[in-house]
């Protein structure tokens, strides 16, 4: 038996989009929404448990509060720490690490996604949506050496032999390399199908995501600027989007807003499928449904994971980062749930 991997993550669909990678190889893979349903998560027997802290928006005493919580749960048990960071960067990377991980520990630290076209080069994250090299040591905080990474190849052959002395920092890239070494004969469950009534909750106002919506035909759009969208239409497949309201608010306080909104139109159309874009919108809603255990199933698309959710309603839940994906990605997810 592959040891046992451990998953810490700074929001939803990183831990979701991390651990997805072992459950398409054939593990049981379990995801803590919060750092308070973490042990119930420890205590399934799923070979892989991931955790979303929910601290890169917030503050960095949240953030190392947050990570104590979770190394005090971690403390004693055996098995591999993937602290997972964002692809570019974003968060309390090098304060969660110290709450983490022990000075001195043996790092492999490698945020590239060559399967996105992010890559790796002189000790710097570029490529894709990265406009300027973001040096990786700066962000982590600790002096590491991030070897050029042009391929998922070279990813792959960058795991040491002995992976249980190390400790490591990454994104999906990462993920997908620890996960074919663990399972290197793959055993992919048959994914549940997706289907209606569903609801599409777009947190994100990444240009990416932007252009993914862009890309829809005949699909019935709600704008809620600042979060609030106060008419909803009754359709089967509804897609519910936030966006920049005539005053600019507190980003913590749209949030809420859309959650409560995103929480309503879950109440009058009750759908089969959930599919959420932004860590912060699935969350919130998840909260507000009281769901704290997910059990990942696998990806509907490359990056694009599926999840049942294991305690409350029984919804299909599908995320997506917000600067994740071609353009098209979002009409193939539509054309899943249209055909059934």
């Amino acid at each position: 038996m592959p040891p046992r991997v451990h998953i810490v993550a700074d929001d939803l669909t990183g831990a979701l989009d991390s651990a997805a990678t072992f459950a398409a190889r054939g593990a049981r893979v379990r995801v803590a929404c919060t750092p308070a349903d973490f042990a119930t998560a420890l205590a399934s027997g799923a070979d892989v448990v991931a955790v979303a802290t929910g601290t890169r928006e917030g503050s960095e005493a949240d953030a190392i509060s947050k990570a104590r919580i979770v190394a005090q749960a971690l403390d004693g048990r055996d098995g591999l720490l993937f602290k997972k960071i964002d692809s570019r960067l974003k968060g309390h990377i090098g304060t969660e690490l110290d709450a983490l991980v022990p000075a001195g520990a043996s790092l492999l630290v490698n945020p590239s996604i060559p399967a996105l076209g992010r890559y790796c080069s002189d000790g710097a994250i570029t490529g894709a949506g990265v406009e300027t090299p973001i040096a990786v040591a700066d962000r982590i905080g600790r002096p590491v050496t991030v070897p050029d990474t042009p391929d998922q190849a070279s990813l792959d052959a960058q795991l040491p032999d002995r992976l249980e002395e190390t400790v490591f920092v990454g994104a999906a890239g990462l993920a997908e390399a620890l996960a074919r070494r663990l399972w290197p004969a793959p055993q992919p469950r048959a994914l549940p199908r997706p289907g209606l009534p569903a609801l599409l909750a777009i947190g994100s106002r990444d240009p990416v995501t932007s252009a993914q919506i862009a890309a829809l035909d005949d699909v019935p759009l709600a704008e809620a600027p600042n979060g609030a969208c106060p008419a909803l239409p009754d359709v089967p497949l509804l897609l519910l989007r936030m966006t920049q309201g005539s005053e600019a608010i507190d980003g913590a306080q749209a949030g809420a807003a859309f959650a409560e909104t995103i929480a309503t139109a879950h109440d009058r159309l009750h759908p089969a499928t959930l599919f959420a874009c932004g860590g912060e919108s699935a969350a919130a809603l998840l909260a507000r449904l009281k769901i704290g255990q997910l059990d990942v199933l696998g990806e509907a698309l490359p990056g694009v994971p599926v999840a049942r959710c294991a305690d409350g309603p029984p919804l299909l839940l599908i995320t997506k980062s917000g600067g994740f994906g071609p353009p098209d990605t979002l009409v193939k997810l539509v054309k899943f749930l249209v055909n059934g």
